[in-house]
């Protein structure tokens, strides 16, 4: 067959080849699909390319941080649950995971295909079900779907797009969130109209900021981004330009990248222009400066201005209307603190202590009468339609909350490659920024609410409605509250030893949901962050020089209670992949001493290269599979020179069939390397070693000889 792809139209098999064997599937079990097929083709192909469609799937709903790909995770799922091996099954997985919206007579064939083989619909858990991609599509199998997760805002997400949006048909749903939605915003630019007295000139303001000298009080600026527009065939900037008692702007056409500023060294350090004096950067000392005002005229793209007079609101008008919002909210603005962790919250280290002064005076009131909007909208639909279709619907409306707070808050950047505005919270961490952009959230600039909107409508469209009804749980994968032996399949996606902390992340939008979502869903929004007592990170921050034997220790907690839940015959599919050799042990740690063998090491290559914060970066995009089954037989010792052999021998063959499959070196390295780490998974120690540190840089050694450029690093947790 043919398909496009993003390596290009080529000839492609319907399905990959075996998997490399690393255990054999215990003579209790009976055989799987994913046993007898790779999904690294199908899956990651339509893995890649989705993330760059919007609107496909539910993802555009809400705001959570790595997720897999729809299409990929529907292909896992389903070849973890098929107990048909056949030509025809081969052919269905292949075409479930070949587009991010699966037609209905492929999903029914999918669903016959899955049901094969049970008595009765088969039960699959989400330990960690972040932002519910997996039990998703797992319910869209046809099974009986259960998710569990620590983190509030992730059992909000889940239960809104899994459960509450189940309860209203397809078609009656799309009207009443485009109705509801359009009513919101309509309502929004009306009581926000004096906030903006140039809003129709302008939809997008950068802003800057000056601080005093402590020693002569000259007023300078802060500026790191004196771009305007880097465009083709476009370049404008400013310089600063010293006066007598302050710095002013100018703006230039003829920039250096290296133009000075008042930044002296990495240590946060400030150079007075005037006198010398050095100090260190606080923006509780700063005062917001606008630089500019663009606009954006059809045909003739965005102009940039300097003429900012007028452009903002008296503060006292702000202020009065922030107030107003809040009096009518019964509420008062979010004072939850941010964690002063360098590295990982950086403007907490500059003075940004809550949540509230992520944005500026304007930005919070928008933001105010957007929840205000969105509470008003809430009470008029329980009065004309239901109470359930209230929460529905502005459930999924609680989306434009994300927007403002991740497109329009003091860390939202100015991109001047494209002239567009960048969200602040993709994470891993969140870096200081001393030049953001403000949006008019419902003016004709980049990042508005109104495309939001579109977004939402069309993810709330793509929620197919699922045969059973899903279970979504506030727990923690530690302590599951499942019976022993209840489940056929555990396909899971926990978090990466210390890639994200996803309850710092998730505060940003908790904090401000929580005004609206308390009257939805009052249990899960009463404290005033998200619970991180028992997440799986690995955090210095937090546990100090015990992280990482924490993270050994939790992860193992968690993979001994999907031994226990697991039926005897079940498959448990756990993605994972790091860039360090302690975030590789804890993998193997946590599975050692577990009656679990992982039979195959399966690679997925399904993230997007590009990113808003490196738009050019070649970023490794590989995560792997491991699928483990139950043994009764003891793990043995093994001597380290024979695995490295045996991983010579998976090296020649993965190179060549993800090769063929138009994989990249560096993406083909981190699969060859995880089958060592699989490998290390299933024995008892490793003789001829003295650690299995060791082991993993003897490993790593081996990947290099055919890819000199991979590495492994070594380096503690954050």
């Amino acid at each position: 067959m043919t398909q496009d792809t993003l390596f290009g139209t080529q000839e492609v098999s319907t399905h990959g080849g075996p998997s490399p064997e690393l255990s054999c599937v215990p003579a209790t079990a009976s055989a799987r699909l994913i046993d007898e097929a790779m999904t690294h083709y199908e899956a990651s192909v339509a893995g890649f390319a989705e993330r760059y469609r919007r609107g496909e799937t539910p993802h555009t709903v809400h705001v959570w941080w790595a997720r897999r790909p729809h299409s990929a995770m529907r292909s896992l799922v389903f070849a973890c649950l098929c107990k048909d091996k056949s030509k025809h099954s081969l052919e269905v997985m292949s075409t479930v995971g070949a587009v991010s919206s699966v037609p209905h007579h492929v999903l029914k064939s999918a669903r016959m295909a899955v049901a094969n083989g049970y008595a009765s619909s088969p039960k699959v858990l989400d330990m960690f079900g972040g932002g519910g991609t997996i039990p998703f599509e797992a319910s869209n199998l046809g099974a009986d779907a259960y998710s569990i997760d620590s983190n509030e805002l992730s059992v909000f997400i889940q239960r809104s797009i899994l459960i509450h949006a189940q309860s209203i048909p397809p078609a009656t749903l799309h009207k009443l969130v485009r109705s509801s939605g359009s009513r919101i915003l309509e309502r929004l630019k009306q009581e926000s109209a004096s906030l903006f007295p140039r809003r129709s000139e302008c939809g997008t303001y950068l802003w800057s900021y000056s601080t005093a000298c402590r020693k002569c009080n000259y007023r300078f600026y802060l500026s790191k981004r004196q771009w305007f527009s880097k465009k083709k065939g476009k370049c404008l900037g400013f310089e600063l330009v010293n006066g007598s008692t302050s710095q002013r702007i100018s703006f230039t056409k003829h920039k250096s990248d290296t133009a000075e500023t008042a930044w002296v060294g990495r240590n946060g350090s400030i150079k007075c222009p005037k006198c010398g004096n050095i100090e260190t950067a606080d923006i509780r000392n700063c005062k917001d400066e606008l630089v500019s005002i663009v606009s954006s005229q059809s045909g003739e793209g965005k102009t940039f201005s300097p003429d900012i007079e007028g452009a903002v609101a008296a503060e006292a008008l702000i202020s009065d209307t922030e107030q107003s919002a809040l009096d009518t909210l019964h509420a008062d603005l979010p004072q939850s603190v941010l964690p002063v962790w360098s590295g990982i919250v950086n403007p907490a280290v500059y003075g940004v202590r809550t949540h509230s002064d992520v944005l500026n005076h304007r930005q919070r009131t928008v933001l105010l009468l957007l929840i205000k909007a969105l509470c008003e909208e809430h009470e008029w639909l329980k009065d004309t339609q239901s109470a359930t279709i209230a929460n529905v619907v502005i459930s999924l409306l609680s989306g434009l909350i994300d927007q403002l707070v991740d497109w329009n808050c003091r860390l939202s950047m100015w991109i001047p490659q494209n002239e567009q505005v960048g969200r602040a919270f993709c994470g891993p961490g969140i870096p200081m920024l001393w030049d953001y952009a403000e949006t008019d959230p419902v003016g004709n600039g980049p990042s508005n609410l109104y495309s939001k909107l579109e977004r939402i409508i069309a993810g709330t469209a793509a929620i197919t409605v699922s045969p059973l009804k899903c279970h979504v749980e506030h727990g923690y994968a530690q302590e599951l509250p499942y019976p022993s032996g209840f489940f056929d399949a555990i396909v899971t996606d926990p978090p990466y030893y210390d890639n994200i902390y996803y309850s710092v992340l998730a505060d940003f939008f908790f904090s401000w949901k929580r005004i609206l979502l308390q009257r939805i869903e009052p249990t899960l929004f009463t404290a005033k962050g998200v619970d991180s007592s028992r997440e799986l990170v690995a955090s210095a921050f937090r546990c100090g020089a015990d992280a990482h034997q924490d993270y050994c220790h939790e992860l193992g907690l968690a993979v001994n209670e999907a031994q226990r839940v697991m039926k005897s015959d079940g498959v448990f599919a756990l993605l994972y992949s790091h860039a360090s050799l302690r975030g590789w042990e804890a993998l193997v740690r946590a599975y050692r001493p577990a009656s679990l063998y992982v039979t195959s090491v399966q690679p997925l290559s399904i993230e997007r290269k590009q990113r808003p914060r490196a738009m050019t970066s070649d970023a490794v995009n590989t995560c792997v599979v491991f699928v483990a089954r139950r043994g009764e037989s003891r793990k043995t010792e093994q001597e380290l020179g024979s695995m490295c052999e045996r991983l010579r021998t998976l090296r020649t063959d993965l190179h060549r069939d993800l090769k063929a499959a138009g994989w990249q070196d560096e993406d083909i390295a981190v699969a060859v390397y995880a089958q060592g780490v699989g490998m290390l998974m299933n024995v008892s120690n490793v003789s001829g070693c003295v650690d299995d540190i060791e082991a993993l840089q003897a490993f790593e050694a081996v990947v290099k000889e055919e890819f000199p450029d991979f590495k492994v690093t070594s380096r503690g947790s954050l």
